[in-house]
């Protein structure tokens, strides 16, 4: 150990295959724990909520049918107009909840 205060050891040279392998792991974790931290802040709504949800959509779906074949049983010919009026805003309020 007669190296002077100076003195620097030598390094070996690495690979570049050695240095690309590397830094391709390191943007991988890197990614990851970004990721895990998004995944982390994002609030999820619970199950049951959204169970309750689209079982809710699929009755106001329904509904909003058998209105449609209601009205158009109910109008005549002459009312096919106001008939499409009325799907329009049927589609609408459809259209709306999804």
């Amino acid at each position: 150990m007669n190296r002077p205060y100076y003195g620097y050891s030598k390094m070996q040279m690495e690979d570049p295959e050695e240095v690309q392998h590397r830094r391709a792991q390191f943007l991988i974790h890197k990614s990851l724990q970004k990721s895990d931290s998004i995944g982390s802040q994002r609030k999820q709504q619970p199950i049951w909520l959204k169970m309750k949800v689209c079982k809710l959509k699929i009755k106001i779906g329904r509904k909003l049918k058998r209105i449609r074949k209601s009205i158009l049983l109910r109008f005549s010919k002459g009312h096919v107009v106001c008939y499409k009026h009325l799907i329009c805003q049927l589609k609408s309020w459809k259209h709306a909840l999804h």
